[in-house]
């Protein structure tokens, strides 16, 4: 995984263009949504773009769902193809998760929402999660963070029964914002724009899978 002097080896990726522009995007259960500059709101359906209605500066599509959050920091879940507010403030959210939701607030402060949840109870039982983050994203194998410093953040002992986990592990490396794929792997992206993924020999190890490799 590391060339001479412990450098990190270019990864290749085989990726295509596809029309449109997007400022936020999300892939999850076979499903791609995304947002541009003006706050609308696309799926893609084949080759095509389809706008939903409604405007979100964020949106997520997991197990959980698809949920988003607007320029005011309110949250939405797509219900019956309608956008239905919940309780709570994020201004990032993630579906990605074992049938739950976390995210970070304005403040970066973290939040689990345990599953399965109605959405018509009131307030919405968010648990608050010890520790500062700018962005949070879980698999179904855990969740990973970034800090205001850009550092790296593994969160152990994540179940669908505890959300919150138990402990950060700090990760080495520098990234803006990582995100979690519902296979387990782990991309991210520098404040250079450089995307990173990460890698381990015979399945997903959190902790001791190896090291992020540049991808061109």
């Amino acid at each position: 995984p590391r060339g001479q002097g412990g450098a990190l080896l270019a990864q290749s990726l085989d990726c295509s263009e596809v029309p449109g522009a997007l400022k936020q995007i999300d892939a999850g259960n076979g499903q791609v949504f995304g947002v541009n500059d003006a706050g609308n709101i696309y799926t893609l359906y084949g080759d095509n773009w389809v706008q939903l209605p409604g405007a979100l500066k964020h949106v997520t599509v997991g197990p959980a769902g698809v949920w988003g959050v607007n320029n005011n920091n309110n949250i939405y879940k797509l219900v019956g193809g309608s956008w239905q507010q919940t309780t709570g403030l994020l201004k990032q959210i993630d579906a990605g998760g074992d049938q739950f939701v976390a995210g970070v607030n304005m403040n970066d402060d973290i939040f689990s929402l345990p599953a399965p949840v109605a959405l018509t109870v009131d307030p919405l039982p968010w648990v608050n999660i010890a520790g500062k983050l700018k962005y949070y994203s879980c698999g179904l194998w855990g969740c990973w963070g970034v800090n205001s410093a850009d550092d790296i953040y593994f969160r152990t002992g994540v179940t669908l029964d505890h959300t919150e986990g138990s402990n950060w592990q700090h990760i080495p490396g520098k990234l803006s914002m990582i995100e979690v794929g519902t296979d387990g792997s782990v991309y991210g992206v520098n404040s250079a724009g450089q995307i990173y993924r990460r890698y381990s020999k015979g399945g997903f190890l959190p902790i001791k899978s190896g090291p992020f490799r540049a991808v061109p």
